[in-house]
């Protein structure tokens, strides 16, 4: 097997430029889903979560986007290892390992599982509950800027060979096609 790419999403945008770009998309995806919502939904009473309500779902968010990764892959005969930690003390943070290659479908099914599982409901909840169509869109938003890095990470694969395989270490992805 030949390496074909090695993805460091990290190192090839930046750190920094990366944060400052999820922000950017968040804010502008809160903006431009708000207006339609608010017109469609003119007349609706709102409800107001309690702060903690929403700290929670802030901090549950990330770890539902990474288990929407690990979704797909239970489906395939691949064995996957879970991690969880507390950063900072508080926060807890799950670590996903996947022990083997992975084919490009899978791979982008992965990526694409995040956005389908979590952001497309959020979307979805919003319409049919008009009274938290706020806080779902901030939700959704949230995600939405959370997701750039898997998008990022996902124009790659899709512009990878189709007979490829993609393993992921502890930084990159390695796209490898068979030498000839």
């Amino acid at each position: 097997m030949t390496c074909w790419r090695t993805i460091n999403i990290n190192k090839e945008v930046g750190q920094n430029r990366l944060t400052i770009l999820s922000i950017f998309l968040g804010i502008i995806s809160f903006i431009i889903l708000f207006i339609p919502f608010s017109i469609i939904h003119q007349n609706v009473t709102l409800h107001e979560p309690a702060l903690w309500q929403v700290l929670l779902g802030v901090v549950v968010l990330p770890i539902l986007h990474k288990l929407a990764h690990a979704f797909p892959i239970t489906f395939t005969d691949k064995e996957l290892e879970l991690k969880w930690r507390l950063k900072f003390k508080y926060i807890p943070y799950l670590k996903i390992k996947i022990k083997s290659s992975l084919s490009k479908r899978t791979s982008i099914i992965m990526m694409l599982a995040p956005s389908v599982f979590i952001s497309l409901p959020l979307l979805l909840g919003a319409l049919l509950f008009p009274m938290f169509y706020p806080i779902l869109i901030v939700f959704a938003s949230i995600h939405i800027g959370i997701s750039l890095s898997d998008w990022l990470i996902l124009s790659f694969f899709v512009k990878a060979p189709k007979k490829c395989i993609v393993e992921k270490s502890k930084n990159n992805y390695d796209i490898l096609v068979q030498s000839p």
